[in-house]
């Protein structure tokens, strides 16, 4: 009986420790995304001869947060069953620094990969 009982406390303390392992998967899946998509953004910028690519693949990596903040505004509405002014203050201006956490860390991201990327298009070209 009390064999069971550990072997419950061990496999729920495996349960928590998959979750970060989860969650470092999905992080990594956004950082290899975001890369991807600013560094294709950013070719075609320059195949069409427009030199001001940095901010196109900043504001096109943190994009996402506007996509976080409108489900959040979604999921207020239709899930959940908040209602008073504090509790709505709270929960719009936490979803709104973390919209801004992430986009600033997707858009720095994305900028980084495409800077990377156009280093290393023009490493070559000499102007004789």
């Amino acid at each position: 009986m009390c064999t069971g009982l550990y072997i419950f406390f061990f496999l729920s303390d495996i349960q928590v420790y998959y979750v970060y392992g989860f969650m470092l998967l999905v992080f990594l899946i956004l950082t290899i995304v975001t890369v991807c998509v600013t560094i294709v953004g950013t070719y075609f910028l320059l195949n069409a001869e427009n030199y001001h690519w940095q901010w196109t693949s900043f504001f096109s990596a943190a994009s996402t947060s506007v996509y976080v903040y409108l489900y959040s505004i979604y999921y207020y509405y239709v899930k959940t069953k908040m209602s008073g002014f504090f509790q709505t203050s709270f929960y719009f201006g936490y979803t709104l620094m973390f919209s801004l956490g992430l986009g600033i860390l997707c858009g720095a991201v994305g900028f980084l990969g495409s800077n990377l990327f156009v280093r290393r298009i023009y490493r070559n070209i000499k102007c004789d």
